[in-house]
């Protein structure tokens, strides 16, 4: 039996970077930022590809978060924010990070030679 093409965009990986998810969730965000597990959360229902297998990609985007200075932790404050963790955001100056996602192109970039 063949595959609809539904079936085949859920099993496909879509072209789009970790870095990439990880900005897209936070800018999916009402605050502009979410805790890990809503990175997760945001990319496994927009994703049906990374609904499998996530302990692998799950470790590339804490990765991901740890290594690239555009991406900063922000403290839960007390009170009214429940949970353990703490939320992701874009750090002050990385406009230029949020630049090449522009009009919502979050495709990765043919690498230049």
């Amino acid at each position: 039996p063949t595959c609809s093409s539904d079936e085949e965009k859920k099993f496909t990986r879509p072209a789009y970077s970790y870095i990439a998810l990880i900005a897209m969730a936070i800018q999916h965000s009402p605050s502009n930022k979410v805790t890990l597990s809503g990175i997760y959360d945001f990319i496994m229902k927009k994703f049906p590809y990374y609904r499998s297998n996530q302990r692998a990609w799950q470790n590339s985007i804490r990765h991901n978060l740890s290594l690239n200075s555009c991406f900063v932790k922000v403290p839960r404050t007390e009170g009214n924010e429940k949970g353990k963790g703490n939320y992701w955001s874009f750090a002050a100056g990385c406009e230029s990070m949020l630049d090449l996602f522009e009009n919502g192109n979050y495709r990765r970039r043919r690498r230049r030679r």
